[in-house]
């Protein structure tokens, strides 16, 4: 779904800014798709107890929880085998869909070797200094450089100059970050080398991150919602960085946390509370008295 949303009404309930006090329809929501790291996961990177109990009226409801994360599917699948969450769930930005429980490769949309390996060549002769990380269906593989710019929580193998990881493993994203230039600069910098090749999105403020042409947390929002027979009204989103915009674009109710970025936050039709406040778990409470009746009301 495109076009201007209206300003992000704030909960819990509360006087708005004039300009944003307009009334909305809440559709009856069946497919919630959530952000993990910054959203769903406290600053701690763990569930709350509130979220958890949500997400269980939700599944008893027939809702469907997606998590769809940047997150690689190794360290998605650490959280949601922690939880005990079932079905699917979405990794690497929309690229990869695995099984929460078993891990089972359920959809994969990267790079082809050729153009991975093209791109990483673009860019380090684009801007002399960078460091890259490839993230693959079977693991992520960093330049010594990358990972001294940002010495990171994940496994990983060193990536020598130039390499790419072996065929059969599919690249599915690229990382990208440089010692000097913060990434707005950096992604103002491999825009025109990037061109329509990749889409550049992030998560972070430490780092870039391309995929391939197409792939994008929107794309698979909408991809969930066709294969359970849905609309985009009856979906939901919520997250906080702006590789989230898409998504929120594309739902029926586009929600953000209170500590989301200021981009997304425009993105957004209401604000909840903080990841650390469990503002998943209000936007459930939200959206689940509608979805049990099957009416819209407005907020």
């Amino acid at each position: 779904m495109s076009g201007t949303r209206p300003g992000p009404v704030p909960l819990p309930s509360g006087p708005a800014p004039a300009d944003r006090r307009r009334r909305r329809a809440l559709p009856a929501v069946r497919l919630l798709c959530t952000d993990l790291d910054g959203t769903l996961l406290d600053s701690g990177g763990a569930i709350g107890e509130r979220t958890l109990g949500t997400l269980a009226e939700a599944a008893r409801a027939g809702v469907a929880v997606v998590g769809v994360t940047g997150r690689p599917v190794r360290d998605t699948l650490h959280v949601t085998r922690r939880y005990g969450l079932t079905g699917p769930v979405v990794c690497s930005n929309g690229a990869v869909t695995v099984d929460a429980g078993s891990g089972r490769l359920l959809d994969c949309r990267g790079f082809g070797p050729a153009d991975a390996v093209g791109l990483l060549r673009a860019l380090r002769a684009a801007v002399p200094g960078i460091g890259v990380g490839v993230d693959s269906v079977a693991g992520l593989r960093l330049e010594t450089r990358f990972a001294r710019l940002e010495p990171d929580p994940w496994d990983h193998v060193p990536l020598e100059e130039g390499a790419v990881p072996a065929e059969g493993d599919p690249v599915v994203k690229i990382l990208a970050a440089h010692p000097e230039l913060p990434v707005d600069e950096l992604s103002e910098a491999l825009a025109p080398v990037v061109g329509d090749r990749a889409v550049i999105t992030r998560s972070t403020g430490a780092f870039l991150e391309l995929s391939a042409p197409g792939v994008d947390k929107g794309e698979a929002l909408l991809r969930l919602a066709r294969q359970r027979g849905l609309p985009p009204e009856n979906t939901a989103a919520v997250g906080d960085m702006p590789n989230d915009i898409p998504m929120l674009r594309a739902a029926g109710l586009a929600a953000a946390v209170a500590n989301a970025h200021e981009d997304t936050l425009r993105a957004a039709d209401i604000v909840l509370p903080s990841n650390d406040d469990e503002g998943v778990a209000a936007l459930i409470r939200l959206v689940l008295p509608r979805t049990l009746t099957g009416e819209a009301c407005c907020i």
